[in-house]
């Protein structure tokens, strides 16, 4: 069975929305995929490549260039994710044979290193035949706010998923504020991270996150399937309590149903979520491949916002 390789452009880029419904049933606009691959705020954009075989768009894996932050010095990374490849052609080395074609496009651009959040599906691929570093596992927590979770009844529907947004749009629009979150990570010394300032927020909204005010925190937050918390911001630990309790409290009164938060063991986030009685579970493995990076990529930590499509 012969394949054609080609390099992700803006020509091709279309195609993605064949492998996306395809592999993971999900219904995408050009505008979402044309926004995720642009990352010209950082002089680059456009990484990965595309499988076909006849012509039809069958497999693709992405790179997303991410600017990374080691006290004051940065270096220009990549997040790997969208490693998709129709059922029908699992097995056939696909994975690989991308990853390492989308691997020296990322050298070629001068990217000093890869990391990502390799799935069940990827984690073997990305550990054994992409030759990646094993760190740790993110920890994730699930806060049940109601048994009635009108959100994922919404969203079943097109209509009714719309109606649900601009009503969620309103309920929050008195909470949205305009600030940036630094990264709750850098409470510690010695991290590296993404490096966040509003030029990366201004390319992250093609997800539909925002950061809201809430007992004088700030959270970053997506509501898909659940309120997903990216990251936070906090005064204190009262502080952070009493915002949770509240977002617990709006997300009960209108219908979403828990409050899923992720984040790198020994973390701020993870540190006073341990300390209350929250269902934990352990979620995909953080790991990284170092092309010629001066960091110390063992010190990479992230959180759910981190995540490409967050």
């Amino acid at each position: 069975m012969e394949f054609r390789f080609e390099k992700l452009t803006e020509t091709n880029i279309k195609d993605l929305k064949t492998i996306y419904k395809t592999v993971f049933g999900n219904k995408v606009s050009d505008n979402f995929v044309f926004r995720k691959f642009d990352t010209s705020y950082l002089g680059l954009k456009h990484f990965g490549h595309l499988a076909y075989h006849k012509d039809k768009p069958i497999a693709f894996h992405g790179a997303i260039p991410v600017l990374m932050q080691y006290n004051d010095q940065t270096e220009i990374a990549a997040q790997y994710g969208d490693a998709m490849t129709f059922p029908e052609y699992a097995g056939k080395g696909l994975f690989t044979k991308l990853g390492k074609l989308t691997d020296i496009q990322l050298q070629k651009a001068g990217i000093k290193f890869v990391w990502g959040f390799p799935n069940q599906n990827s984690e073997y691929g990305y550990l054994n035949k992409l030759d990646w570093k094993y760190i740790e596992r993110m920890q994730g927590f699930k806060i049940k706010t109601t048994n009635v979770p009108i959100e994922k009844i919404a969203r079943k529907v097109n209509f009714t998923n719309q109606i649900f947004e601009k009503y969620l749009a309103q309920v929050f629009a008195k909470y949205r504020i305009d600030e940036i979150l630094k990264g709750s990570v850098y409470r510690k010394d010695n991290i590296i991270s993404t490096s966040r300032n509003k030029k990366y927020y201004d390319y992250k909204s093609f997800a539909d996150n925002f950061i809201i005010k809430i007992e004088g925190c700030l959270f970053w937050i997506k509501i898909k399937n659940g309120l997903l918390i990216g990251d936070i911001e906090v005064p204190s630990e009262e502080q952070f309590y009493k915002g949770l309790k509240a977002l617990k409290n709006i997300s009960a009164k209108n219908g979403i149903g828990e409050i899923i938060i992720q984040s790198s063991p020994n973390t701020l986030i993870t540190q006073l979520l341990e300390k209350q009685n929250v269902q934990q579970f352990e979620s995909w493995v953080v790991g990284f491949k170092n092309f010629n990076s001066q960091f110390p990529l063992d010190r990479l930590k992230l959180t759910f916002g981190d995540l490409d499509t967050f």
